[in-house]
């Protein structure tokens, strides 16, 4: 057993990594007699522990654990897994080894959750080590085709990788060109309640679906990336502001015609969306981007489910002064007659209320005309 990185066989073969988290002082002693020699093995005694372990070393690739345990239980440790914004964390090999006298119920929950095999104790060596081997091996095959095609295996989007490398292109070449560039990360909203209520199966369904809509409603020019469990990311190069919000709102009513039923109860799926723009002769980086559309994510849920908001990115250096503006004060001193406005001025306060505005529908816009 060791807790340092990958120990080396003869030959310079790294073994294979396996976590092993139960509780039982015994279980973990006879797991690392019967894997030690031929595996780099972790043990952990708890899920919070073994949790902790899996985000701090990324060459984990097999996990096995109880269920029932202090702390942190087996059902809450796949979850956590299975939920991770980690790609690599997401996608890990998941055996459950348990005692549970009511198997099929036990059984049916944990592959719910997402657990990838079951084994019940007591446990033959040749069983356990045939089990680590398969996972560590199928492991290894998917990580490797995942990064040959950066293409996020369940949803055909782009994955973490090719996601970043495609918006280093998009935004090198918006700001080669001085143009707009639009970037939307959009949110199943409260989908980790959500997910613990249908089990991987049915919320990987409904995460296939909601990328096949993205999919689907963008221009060949675009890119759909996904960004974490839930999350999407949509690069927009060149795209006009007023496009982003319709194409945005149309994609999170979309989402919302999904329906799920639990039990005969009808569940309803939301989508929020948070909107990054950057205006011709601003240039920007990816992480401008990224930070602009997280705050309008967050602004937007903060509204309530299957909501938009945008957030303009403004780089551009000028001599022109700033002109402040409380619109507060401004209508204040409207209503008191004082009318006189700069043109600097009036092109403050439209600026300041543009992304208000661009959210408006068309009937909510006439009626403010008049």
């Amino acid at each position: 057993m060791t807790e340092n990185n990958a120990t080396e066989t003869k030959g310079n073969v790294k073994k294979t990594r396996i976590l092993v988290v139960d509780d039982s002082r015994l279980v973990r002693v006879t797991a690392t007699k019967i894997l030690a020699a031929q595996f780099d093995l972790i043990l952990a005694e708890d899920g919070e522990e073994a949790w902790q372990k899996i985000c701090e070393d990324d060459t984990i690739q097999v996990v096995f654990t109880d269920l029932g345990m202090p702390k942190l239980d087996g059902y809450g440790l796949i979850q956590r897994i299975r939920q991770s914004e980690n790609e690599g964390i997401r996608n890990q090999p998941v055996i459950v080894i348990t005692g549970a006298a009511e198997e099929d119920d036990v059984r049916r929950r944990v592959f719910e959750l997402g657990a990838t095999d079951f084994i019940t104790k007591p446990f033959r060596s040749t069983e356990i080590i045939a089990r680590a081997e398969a996972h560590a091996s199928y492991r290894r095959d998917k990580d490797s085709l995942q990064k040959s095609v950066d293409i996020d295996l369940l949803t055909g989007t782009l994955n973490l990788s090719g996601l970043h490398q495609q918006l280093r292109k998009d935004v090198s070449f918006v700001n080669r060109h001085g143009e707009n560039m639009a970037l939307i990360i959009f949110e199943l909203d409260d989908f980790k309640t959500i997910y613990k209520r249908i089990g991987e199966h049915a919320a990987n369904r409904i995460v296939k679906q909601a990328a096949t809509t993205l999919l689907g409603a963008i221009r060949e020019e675009d890119s759909v990336g996904r960004y974490g469990f839930e999350r999407f990311v949509v690069s927009l190069p060149m795209a006009k502001t007023e496009g982003v919000i319709i194409l945005a709102k149309r994609l999170c009513e979309r989402i919302k015609s999904f329906k799920i039923s639990i039990g005969g109860e009808a569940l309803t799926i939301t989508m929020s969306a948070g909107i990054s723009i950057v205006r011709k002769g601003s240039p920007t980086t990816v992480k401008e981007l990224f930070k602009s559309a997280e705050q309008a994510l967050h602004n937007a849920k903060e509204m309530g489910r299957g909501e938009v908001q945008i957030l303009k990115l403004e780089t551009k250096q000028t001599d022109e002064p700033t002109v402040a503006v409380s619109i507060d004060n401004l209508l204040e001193a409207i209503i008191k007659g004082k009318t006189e406005l700069t043109e600097k001025q009036m092109l403050a306060v439209l600026n300041r209320l543009a992304p208000l505005i661009a959210l408006m529908t068309k009937k909510q816009k006439q009626q403010l005309i008049l």
